[in-house]
């Protein structure tokens, strides 16, 4: 699965003039970079580099098409962009970009679909999948997407951060501002309906 590139870069950034090596530091002292406008642009490439394949990963799962996928992955790192000096850090750094991407995946969801139930399944969603992925309709990999596509979207939301981003509870307890008791039933519902279309596509 190739990783779009950020367009960004090219067409609103200027070129680094800055020696320090972001590579070496940790996400919680590469935030306190984010207000000093001398550094500001590096670090900014340095949070596309560390997690461009990630939010375009987490974002296909929950769109499944590549084109809208990267679409989205572009709006979120200029939300990133644009948002930068106003991260307090009150959450870990993967977590706000995480929210970011989810909040910029149901905007995209919304203007597709204006009257969209989020308490619905969105099983049109499957139709991408032989066509953008280039699976087999047997490929174990198209029969779990083709099943997440039959969870209504909070449950796939859950499931998407939980088994494919490996996030713990906590962490999408403090992303979804939903307690972790709630998350573990709603994962474990997602799971059981997994289960049952798994079976049935045998």
């Amino acid at each position: 699965m190739s990783v779009p590139e950020i367009k960004i870069l090219n067409e609103n950034m200027r070129q680094p003039g800055v020696s320090i090596n972001f590579q070496r530091i940790d996400d919680s002292q590469l935030v306190s970079y984010f207000s000093k406008s001398e550094h500001v642009e590096s670090v900014f490439r340095e949070l596309i580099r560390r997690y461009q394949k990630q939010v375009y990963q987490y974002v296909r799962n929950m769109l499944l098409s590549h084109d809208d996928a990267d679409d989205v992955t572009q709006n979120v790192f200029i939300k990133i962009w644009q948002n930068l000096a106003n991260f307090r850090g009150d959450s870990k750094l993967s977590t706000w970009i995480y929210r970011i991407a989810s909040n910029e995946t149901i905007t995209f969801i919304r203007k597709r679909k204006p009257n969209v139930d989020f308490d619905e399944a969105m099983p049109e969603l499957a139709d991408y999948l032989i066509e953008d992925m280039n699976l087999s309709s047997h490929d174990i990999e198209v029969k779990l997407q083709r099943a997440l596509c039959y969870l209504p979207y909070k449950q796939k939301l859950v499931f998407v951060l939980k088994y494919y981003e490996d996030l713990s509870y906590d962490e999408i307890a403090d992303l979804t501002q939903t307690s972790v008791g709630a998350l573990k039933s709603s994962y474990h519902h997602a799971v059981k309906k997994i289960e049952i279309y798994l079976d049935v596509l045998k």
